[in-house]
């Protein structure tokens, strides 16, 4: 018997491209996706997916089914969504952040709405605007927070929340942390410590970097915040990251604050959704609460 699971992860892995993604996303161990998709087989007994190495592609088969997948789970949505005549939010919910944001602003808001609506199974993925842009139109994400100057994607249903500051931050012991003003040409052949190269601040930076002429020495990229602030704190470069991730730091002393005198380097928090994406219950739910506490999150 086909399960409805089983079609999910069918679909995730067309989407996301791999098994080991699906698994990440879903919040399943590989196996169990591998599990999934060959029960799923042997149900249909066929193949739905060519493997060579790491790559896979859908069989003719798995072309078939994968129409047959998406409106079945529409269905199933549409279904839950005319009988479930209660407005207390249920069901799966999967919201995209940055790491700042979700760890420095967010985790409170996370809490309550987890603690008022515990029928509601939330996923929070970390990433970048890029990545939740992709996953938006996949209609595979509900919900995401961009940090961007500005947001004119056609297709995406966007709110300003508030401005968020980003800085330039480096150790005590750093030869730029003595200086009274941080003109841009002073970057250059420094060591930046950064997050992905798509990170939208990070972008802003080098842009004013190019039209400067300006050349870093090294780029150092690394996935998480709190791994950033220690290689900065052992005196390995500057960075460039959101105030609030770092101000705990600045205020002990461990990190200070470059006196940036170049453009300044402003983005937004934004609560973005895809045009086309039914905003069901525990959505709405999510939306509101974060509209009546951004008081709170912006202090």
């Amino acid at each position: 018997m086909v399960e409805i699971r089983q079609l999910k992860t069918f679909i995730n892995i067309v989407k996301l491209g791999n098994f080991s993604h699906a698994a990440q996303f879903s919040g399943y161990t590989q196996s169990t996706v591998t599990t999934h998709i060959q029960l799923l087989e042997k149900e249909l007994n066929t193949l739905l997916f060519e493997r060579f190495g790491q790559q896979i592609t859908l069989t003719e088969d798995g072309q078939r089914l994968y129409d047959y997948a998406e409106k079945i789970i529409k269905l199933e949505d549409d279904a839950k969504n005319a009988l479930n005549k209660s407005n207390i939010p249920s069901g799966p919910l999967i919201i995209g952040m940055p790491e700042s944001l979700c760890v420095f602003r967010m985790t409170p808001i996370l809490k309550e709405y987890s603690s008022l609506y515990p029928d509601v199974e939330l996923k929070i993925k970390y990433g970048t605007s890029n990545d939740f842009r992709i996953l938006l139109r996949k209609k595979v994400m509900d919900l995401a927070l961009f940090l961007e100057p500005s947001i004119n994607d056609s297709d995406l249903i966007s709110t300003a929340l508030w401005p968020e500051s980003i800085v330039l931050v480096t150790s005590p012991a750093h030869e730029l942390a003595k200086l009274d003003e941080l003109d841009p040409k002073m970057l250059n052949d420094q060591t930046l410590v950064s997050v992905e190269s798509d990170s939208n601040y990070r972008i802003l930076l080098e842009k004013t970097l190019q039209r400067e002429n300006i050349h870093l020495k090294t780029i150092l990229e690394v996935g998480q915040i709190q791994a950033i602030k220690q290689l900065i704190m052992q005196n390995t470069g500057i960075t460039l990251l959101p105030l609030i991730s770092v101000a705990n730091e600045l205020e002990s002393g461990e990190l200070v604050l470059l006196p940036w005198k170049g453009p300044e380097i402003e983005v937004t928090a934004f609560l973005v959704h895809h045009k086309d994406r039914w905003v069901n219950h525990a959505m709405k739910a999510f939306i509101k609460l974060l509209q009546e506490r951004l008081v709170n999150i912006r202090s």
